[in-house]
């Protein structure tokens, strides 16, 4: 069976010759659910830093190789294979790539010239990594948190003393988040505009941001996830800054909701295959925080579901591979 490879958030001090220690528990439990999933149907899987990608010796995409690389089956580090070796890579998690994009995008583009099927696909990646994404679902339709350029939130929000969330366009996990109620909470970001969007404050985040899971279209899982309780400034649902996640069964408006969401995306010439969709409810109705194209944290073990997604996903990879060698 084909060889499967996996992009994972290393924590380096940590792994040994026989373990490769991954570095948020939110992912530990869910990838190894996706690697048992897979070699229970026959696929072997790798795991690899994206950092080891050893771009400073060979910079051409096309001939790139790694310099490390994990065995899953036999438990331990090994002498990496080829990327032609591997039929599907799984751009999943890559500690801090958000500010080594040049480099991130080389890893794409070797996967993308040597390998298959990648997932998510390499024109979804290059899209939603960028938070314009935003305007473009809102042009079609698409119930979004109102987003703004710097200069228009600076005009049509604070001016008029409403509250907007200030984001870098390429950034994750609520890093250099903030929410902005004054003119003057946009110094921390002076002469740095160009590099962050802003989008309204919903009030309703406090009752919960709900996290939608899918493969292709196909619904899997959810959870709710609210910021901290003890910490009333606090508007991010991160875990790391106190927010908690609970499991949660989305209604028929927001399940409609989110496949009107991914069916526009896709409109987009964007493939759709891992995705969670972040909102949360309004009076008129869902509304949303982000669109996760990229690497999405799953949350499978929240909703209880880690074996059973990990199969789910197993078997989306094996039939993208399968229909792939068809073609």
């Amino acid at each position: 069976m084909p060889n499967i490879l996996l992009t994972l958030a290393e924590e380096v001090g940590a792994s040994t010759d026989s373990h490769f220690a991954v570095r948020y528990p939110v992912d530990e439990n869910d990838c190894f659910d996706f690697a048992a999933g897979l070699r229970e149907i026959g696929h072997d899987v790798y795991f690899v830093n994206w950092r080891d990608l050893d771009l400073e010796n060979e910079p051409d995409p096309a001939k790139v190789q790694f310099n490390r690389m994990f065995d899953y089956q036999q438990s331990r580090f090994v002498k990496p294979l080829a990327l032609s070796e591997f039929a599907l890579a799984f751009v999943y998690k890559m500690e801090g790539f958000y500010f080594d994009m040049p480099r991130f995008f080389a890893m794409v583009s070797a996967f993308e010239k040597n390998i298959s099927v990648v997932v998510n696909d390499p024109k979804t990646i290059r899209h939603n990594i960028n938070k314009s994404y935003l305007f473009q679902l809102q042009e079609r339709g698409v119930a979004v948190g109102h987003p703004y350029t710097i200069e228009d939130a600076l005009e049509q929000r604070l001016k008029k003393n409403l509250p907007c969330v200030i984001k870098p366009l390429f950034g994750e996990r609520g890093n250099r988040v903030l929410l902005a109620r004054t003119v003057d909470d946009l110094k921390v970001i002076e002469g740095k505009e160009g590099e962050y969007i802003a989008q309204e404050f919903m009030k309703e985040i406090r009752q919960g941001e709900k996290s939608l899971a899918y493969l292709g279209f196909e619904f899997q899982h959810a959870v709710i996830k609210q910021p901290s309780k003890e910490n009333t400034d606090e508007f991010r649902c991160n875990e790391s800054l106190g927010g908690t996640v609970a499991v949660y069964e989305p209604t028929k408006e927001e399940l409609d909701y989110c496949a009107n969401l991914l069916n526009v995306y896709e409109s987009f010439g964007c493939p759709i295959h891992f995705s969670r969709i972040d909102f949360v409810t309004t009076d008129s109705g869902p509304k949303l925080v982000e669109a996760e194209l990229l690497n999405p944290s799953i949350y499978a073990n929240y909703s209880k579901k880690g074996p059973q997604f990990g199969k789910a996903i197993a078997a989306y990879f094996d039939s993208l591979v399968r229909a792939k060698l068809v073609r």
